[in-house]
Parts: structure tokens; C-alpha cells; sequence
């Protein structure tokens, strides 16, 4: 699982590189939309890797508080950013 959690947090990585690049590059600009979609889609992956750790490390009778407050706190960023 933890090779599923680095691919989750490279894509999330890479869906805001690749188009902050791209824009730098060819000097035109996305819509506010399409910044909106790809930041969405960013911040669900990491949380998707947030709950795979948290399963993990609860698996292991780890500490994973500072997990659930990454998730409760990036949540909120994509609740506020949706409304």
C-alpha cells in the first residue's frame, strides 16, 4: 500500500506542476475552472493518501492524529474552495 500512497501523492504533485509549467512556458493561461478541477482533484488524492496511512498506522497501532488532522484540515480547503 505504501507504493499505491507515493503514486497518489506524485499524480497530486504532478497536476499542479504540469500545468503551472505549462502555462510559464507558453505563456497563456487556463480558465479559472479548469484551475479549480485540477486543485480539487490534487487535494482528493492526498487525502486518499491520508486515509491509506491512516489505515496503515492504525493496523500498526501507530499514531495517526496528525493524519486525521491533515485530512479534517484539507477537507475544509476543498469544501470552502467548492462553495
Amino acid at each position: 500500500m505504501e507504493k499505491v500512497r507515493w503514486f497518489l501523492y506524485t499524480v497530486a504533485g504532478l497536476l499542479i506542476v504540469i500545468p503551472t509549467m505549462y502555462v510559464f512556458i507558453a505563456d497563456t493561461y487556463f480558465s479559472s475552472v479548469t484551475s479549480n478541477i485540477l486543485i480539487s482533484k490534487a487535494i482528493l488524492l492526498v487525502i486518499l493518501g491520508k486515509l491509506i496511512s491512516v489505515f496503515e498506522k492504525k493496523k500498526e497501532n501507530g499514531r495517526y492524529a496528525v493524519d486525521i488532522g491533515a485530512i479534517i484540515g484539507l477537507a475544509i480547503v476543498l469544501i470552502i474552495g467548492i462553495v
